[in-house]
């Protein structure tokens, strides 16, 4: 994979950015129905967190490791009161492409009670049987990025996309030294050790303890994102488990990863 294209970043960015300011004004002034308006508000806050988060990564010189962590959160907390208000409940799930061209897209179930309210689907999606929500993930466009700027290539082999993603992490985002993996069954667990953005996540965390796993964030979204369309699975986020009391601040991510022959008829 390359390791240049600063201004790359630097131009995506710029381009998210201003899409995410299109689609804020949209969402304020057009006349559109109720659901397309929260639609609007979810793809402003996935392309303004992405942009910013490119931003960041398309700079040369160093910048403060704290600055950093609360900026790769911002517009978090408006999402999450974006998918509470849609019925949003427990883990979203990442759902492989559909088909050779197609991109992974996150599914968020909505509660029970809801569900009357929705009609014939009100324009939510279903998923094995489940209503909810489908939309781009928050990493869509940094792993878009990746694999155009830095020739990523997502292995089906587990062995060698585990490899990628410690590569992803360690070298090319920098967002943390080491990364160590474990698989149990179906339960795979990530374990970033002095990890740059844990402040930002702390700091989210205590806002909203369930929100890493309604709608995780840039990084865990990025990892359950490469696991999905790699090994054509559907991947969901478990538990987020942060410490800083030790000299190397750890974050550590579980998932579920769940084939087709898992899935129920």
């Amino acid at each position: 994979m390359k390791t240049d294209g600063h201004n790359n970043y630097r131009i995506g960015a710029y381009l998210l950015i201003g899409f995410a300011a299109l689609l804020l004004l949209a969402a304020l002034f057009a006349n559109v129905w109720e659901f397309t308006h929260y639609i609007l508000l979810m793809l402003c806050s996935t392309c303004f967190i992405g942009g910013t988060f490119l931003f960041v990564l398309g700079k040369d010189e160093p910048v403060n490791a704290k600055f950093v962590s609360h900026l790769s959160m911002q517009g978090l907390s408006t999402l999450d009161h974006v998918i509470r208000d849609l019925g949003g409940y427990g883990a979203a799930i990442f759902l492989p492409p559909d088909s050779e061209d197609g991109k992974v897209m996150q599914f968020v179930p909505t509660q029970p009670n809801c569900r009357p309210f929705l009609g014939d689907g009100g324009g939510f999606a279903y998923h094995n049987g489940i209503t909810g929500t489908l939309g781009p993930p928050l990493a869509g466009p940094i792993l878009d990025d990746l694999k155009r700027d830095n020739d990523l290539i997502l292995p089906s082999d587990y062995s060698l996309l585990m490899g990628a993603i410690r590569e992803v992490c360690e070298d090319l985002l920098s967002i943390t030294d080491r990364v160590s993996i474990r698989r149990e069954g179906d339960t795979v667990t990530f374990d970033l050790h002095n990890y740059l953005l844990l402040p930002g996540c702390a700091s989210l965390r205590e806002a909203s303890p369930e929100f890493c796993v309604l709608c995780p964030c840039s990084i865990c979204s990025l990892i359950a994102c490469m696991i999905a369309e790699g090994l054509k699975c559907e991947v969901s986020l478990n538990q987020v488990t942060l410490d800083d009391t030790g000299r190397s601040p750890c974050m550590r991510i579980q998932y579920t990863l769940t084939t087709e022959a898992d899935v129920p008829n």
